[in-house]
């Protein structure tokens, strides 16, 4: 009878310390997601609106714009720089986390988009100085000729917008049919609204799973959206760029001097740079828990579930070049490489067609 009792009061008191830890962890994933749509949407205008009594306004001066920008170019290839070095330091140094750090830097400029003046050197457009180098180093004697050359390139990433595009397509059948002319910048903006909300709630549910197993020392994370996803946190990071994106290309619309390119090839290597980071954890954690790991793998998606025949399509290249998953950094790194310049191929091809309709 007294080890009964002493048997109920310690489960009690580890189904209370479960409990405190499932209520802290909520309570940390709340205030993470809360702080990354603030982030996402609000913070950007708030610090235009500091910074646009600053720095120029691209369109008004063009003597005073070439002399700022000549002044402020080497921030420019100095910050890529950096940025690209974390990327690299990340992957040898198998500190991931660097590597992701230094994809969003590469994506940071995306937020310019949110502000109250969005001209490419006014308020917190001063953020794509990053892609600076881009323009400069693009054939062209003039600034106009070098930003043309620089916005295909930039474009070589459009084969992104292709999922959202066919169901654009069924939404611009309807507003055709009902004969309103807002209707279709409405969906834009409440597409982008639900894909924006839809990552936060992922965001926030693999937060705190994640958060849960590690405050209960358990080494792999296989409950909540863990069941669905091995990286539900990624996912959601793909998802809210995706949005941005989305963003950039059809709910923003610029109306004068200061255009710039919705990034959509920046979006693309950025994913891929994400896809390699989850990779290589993948590979770090079967060394570290072998079987366990591998059990997991085979019954949980990668990103979500897909349908077998879209899966088998997806890997076919690299069951074509090495028979098997890759294993190995190199393999993963040669793997990812060949989807990348497939991606840009079909982007080639994808903006081809647009500009021959």
């Amino acid at each position: 009878m007294h080890f009964y009792s002493l048997s109920k009061i310690l489960l009690y008191m580890e189904k209370s310390r479960k409990n405190k830890c499932l209520a802290f962890s909520t309570a940390l994933a709340a205030i993470f997601t809360i702080g990354i749509l603030y982030s996402t949407i609000q913070l950007p205008v708030i610090i235009n609106g500091l910074l646009k009594e600053i720095f120029v306004e691209y369109g008004l001066n063009i003597k005073e714009e070439e002399k700022f920008i000549n002044l402020i170019k080497p921030f420019g290839y100095i910050s890529l720089t950096i940025i690209i070095a974390l990327i690299i330091l990340g992957f040898i140094l198998k500190k991931r986390k660097l590597s992701f750090l230094g994809s969003l830097m590469i994506y940071l400029p995306t937020f310019s988009y949110f502000a109250s003046t969005m001209f490419f050197l006014a308020g917190i457009g001063i953020l794509r100085i990053l892609w600076l180098p881009i323009i400069e180093l693009s054939p062209g004697a003039t600034w106009f000729e070098k930003l043309y050359f620089a916005k295909n390139i930039l474009e070589l990433g459009s084969i992104s917008y292709l999922p959202y595009e066919i169901i654009r397509f069924i939404a611009s059948f309807i507003n055709f049919l009902v004969d309103n002319s807002e209707l279709l910048n409405i969906f834009d903006f409440l597409f982008f609204l639900i894909i924006m909300v839809l990552s936060a709630i992922i965001f926030f549910l693999a937060c705190a799973s994640w958060l849960y197993n590690k405050f209960i020392k358990q080494n792999i994370v296989t409950s909540g959206l863990y069941k669905y996803s091995r990286h539900p946190q990624y996912l959601s990071f793909i998802l809210w760029s995706y949005a941005l994106l989305l963003y950039d290309k059809y709910v923003f619309h610029p109306v004068k001097g200061g255009y710039f390119a919705p990034p959509s090839l920046i979006w693309l290597t950025v994913i891929m740079i994400v896809i390699a980071i989850a990779l290589h954890e993948e590979n770090d954690m079967t060394k570290t828990y072998g079987i366990n790991y591998i059990r997991y793998k085979n019954r949980t998606p990668f990103l979500f579930p897909l349908p077998r025949k879209v899966t088998s399509i997806i890997l076919y290249p690299i069951k074509k070049v090495f028979k098997h998953m890759p294993q190995k950094d190199i393999e993963i790194f040669a793997a990812l490489t060949i989807y990348y310049i497939i991606l840009i191929c079909f982007s080639a091809i994808y903006n081809s067609l647009l500009k021959m309709n």
